[in-house]
């Protein structure tokens, strides 16, 4: 309904006005939605399953950036580097999550200075809704990204979930320390 009050002239430009604002807000909700972690990892070339300390470096930058400026405790990287028991870490974690990005760079730095090949490690991608790979995920009982489990055998030493309660390198040591000791 028009006023009358109001020109033809005007009354176009308030509804080209209003186009535009349709069209600002729908861009808007565009860009929103394209930041969702859904979408930042899709974006980021989410990666599940099971891949390679390389692919995780070169998969998105922030690792090697963090991975690079990461200073591991030395009387830590010295237990690691003369432990003498083999043992398989698992390490499942997600492109998609920030705790991923803060401690899995920490995490590899920490063993690329070990140097142990007695410290067989595996780095299990899963995706943001903890569903895939499944038959890990059952395995390993695991409910929180990311999740560290240490193996001897069959045997599970210990994990790591999440965020460690001291560093990743001075948990996993320890892990490694109770085994040791025979502590439960």
């Amino acid at each position: 309904m028009k006023d009358v009050n109001l020109s033809e002239d005007t009354i176009e430009k308030t509804e080209i006005l209003m186009n535009l604002a349709r069209a600002v807000l729908f861009l808007f909700g565009l860009c929103i939605f394209m930041m969702s972690p859904e979408m930042t990892a899709a974006q980021s070339g989410s990666m599940t399953g099971i891949v390679s300390q390389a692919e995780i470096l070169e998969n998105n930058r922030i690792y090697s950036i963090y991975k690079d400026r990461y200073q591991p405790e030395e009387s830590a990287i010295n237990y690691l580097k003369t432990y003498d028991d083999s043992v398989d870490v698992m390490v499942f974690w997600g492109s998609w999550c920030k705790e991923s990005k803060k401690h899995i760079p920490s995490l590899i730095k920490t063993l690329e200075l070990a140097g142990n090949a007695k410290i067989n490690t595996q780095y299990i991608g899963v995706d943001v809704s903890k569903e895939f790979p499944q038959e890990f995920l059952n395995k390993f009982d695991i409910k929180y990204i990311p999740t560290v489990v240490v193996l001897k055998g069959n045997a599970e030493l210990g994990r790591i979930e999440e965020e460690p309660q001291l560093s990743i390198e001075t948990d996993f040591v320890q892990i490694l320390q109770k085994d040791d000791k025979g502590i439960e």
